[in-house]
């Protein structure tokens, strides 16, 4: 993540934000409703809503109104038209560009360095600090019950046969362990896949994001420029994936492998549910996120507990390059978002009712047990009140892991950057980049204009 320093001097924001709350005040007096949009629904909104009532008891006076199942575009629409919230959640990191970048949210550097402020780094874990920051502004708490882990699937039963007791750790292990579990039909045609580096094979179209991951490449310097060909690790990146292919797939032959893979992932299972490819055991390794694994216990989405697993699977970190060895363990770690609107007439209000949330407890432990998520608060992660399988030890490990975390964030709106970086491995796999560098640049200038048109919209990020 780009480290910058949030806040030029203590004093100053301190007092600056002393005078933002007293600003406030008034408002504050004259009304004291707040208006919370969020995607959630069923019994995850019920336990932010039994949240929200025990805000309003600690707090006389104040009446938080709650409206669930409000998708993110619509948050936003209604915040840019002056109709919003005063607090909108979203569902993951990538969207903070979105809010954060795009000035729906506001700044919230001013009053976490005032007396009403946090602590973050004894409040949150180091993943959710750093996800919830874009660039120099922090706008957006980590929401509790929405961290998503990037997690490395591996089908026990498969690899067993093939000799292997434990998952792949480095990327040599994985196109040597993919070789031996792969087999094909007497036509040539894939008929169980090892793993596919593929981007749009099951992966929550997140591919170039655990691709860069595994090589160590990053998104933005420390100046905020785009890095994708400056970084020679996306180009090792990239090379590797087309040499996977052609080895596990195409017998050393990249154009044979592609055109397997492809009619392979064609022909793919639905996605969400007893047809997915490694449920049925048709791929033995798969990269997706940790909440997945409810499905795999259980087709009716029931982690806990996770007592008629529908296959015999492992969780385990991304492998690593060869080169980053010292890295195995992370994995992204991104997670659910929220931020007071720059409508808001009532940010003191706004502020109390949003910290709270993001510091409950009772939350924080109801959710996790609802959805998988790995709690965000420092004070929760060995909590014995969080039932989760065993399992899922190792994803508490990937997230407290010192590399874990997201990429650099801008200001390129709902995941700009990484579509376009999707949509450049797309055309690279399919043999429509000539030269690398120079495909890499181009993302580079794209990303860049994605930039400027958006900071001379007046958002800054």
């Amino acid at each position: 993540m780009m480290k910058k320093r949030l806040f030029a001097s203590f004093a100053i924001t301190a007092l600056v934000a002393a005078s933002l709350v007293g600003a406030t005040s008034a408002a504050q007096g004259a009304s004291r409703t707040v208006t919370v949009w969020q995607p959630q629904s069923g019994g995850t909104l019920a336990a932010w809503q039994a949240a929200m009532a025990r805000i309003e008891k600690a707090n006389p006076g104040l009446t938080i109104k709650s409206v669930g199942s409000v998708d993110m575009a619509k948050s936003l629409a209604a915040i840019n038209s002056g109709t919003g919230p005063d607090i909108s959640l979203s569902n993951g990191a990538g969207n903070l560009g979105w809010f954060c970048g795009s000035g729906a949210w506001q700044s919230l550097n001013n009053v976490i360095a005032s007396s009403k402020g946090l602590k973050l780094a004894t409040t949150f874990t180091p993943p959710a600090i750093n996800y919830s920051t874009s660039g120099s502004k922090r706008c957006a708490l980590p929401a509790s019950g929405g961290t998503e882990v990037t997690t490395f699937y591996y089908n026990k039963t498969l690899l067993a046969k093939a000799g292997f007791n434990n998952p792949p750790k480095t990327t040599t292990d994985l196109l040597n362990y993919s070789k031996k579990l792969t087999t094909f039909n007497s036509d040539g045609s894939i008929k169980t896949a090892g793993f596919i580096p593929w981007a749009g094979y099951a992966s929550n179209d997140m591919d170039a994001m655990w691709l860069g991951w595994m090589f160590g490449a990053t998104w933005f310097d420390a100046s905020g420029q785009p890095t994708f060909a400056s970084d020679t690790k996306w180009a090792r990146a990239f090379t590797w994936q087309k040499n996977f292919i052609a080895q596990v797939y195409g017998g050393g032959d990249y154009k044979k492998g592609a055109a397997a893979v492809t009619k392979f992932a064609a022909s793919a299972g639905d996605f969400w549910g007893g047809d997915n490819d490694f449920v049925k055991g048709r791929v033995a390794m798969m990269t997706s996120m940790d909440w997945m694994s409810q499905m795999f216990c259980d087709l009716d989405w029931v982690l806990n507990p996770c007592n008629k697993p529908v296959v015999n699977f492992g969780i385990a970190p991304l492998p690593m390059d060869d080169r980053q060895v010292s890295r195995y363990g992370s994995s992204p770690v991104g997670g659910a978002l929220m931020g007071i609107s720059k409508g808001s007439k009532n940010f003191a209000d706004a502020w109390l009712v949003m910290k709270s949330l993001a510091t409950d407890s009772q939350l924080g432990i109801e959710l996790s047990n609802l959805s998988g998520s790995i709690p965000t608060l420092v004070g929760l992660q060995n909590s014995s009140k969080i039932t989760f399988p065993a399992f899922y030890d190792n994803v508490y490990d990937i997230t407290k892991n010192k590399n874990s975390g997201w990429h650099a964030l801008r200001n390129t709106g709902a995941h700009r950057e990484e579509t376009e970086m999707n949509n450049f491995m797309a055309a690279w796999q399919a043999g429509q980049v000539s030269n690398l560098k120079d495909g890499l640049s181009g993302v580079v200038k794209t990303v860049n204009d994605i930039l400027a048109n958006n900071y001379s919209a007046g958002s800054q990020g």
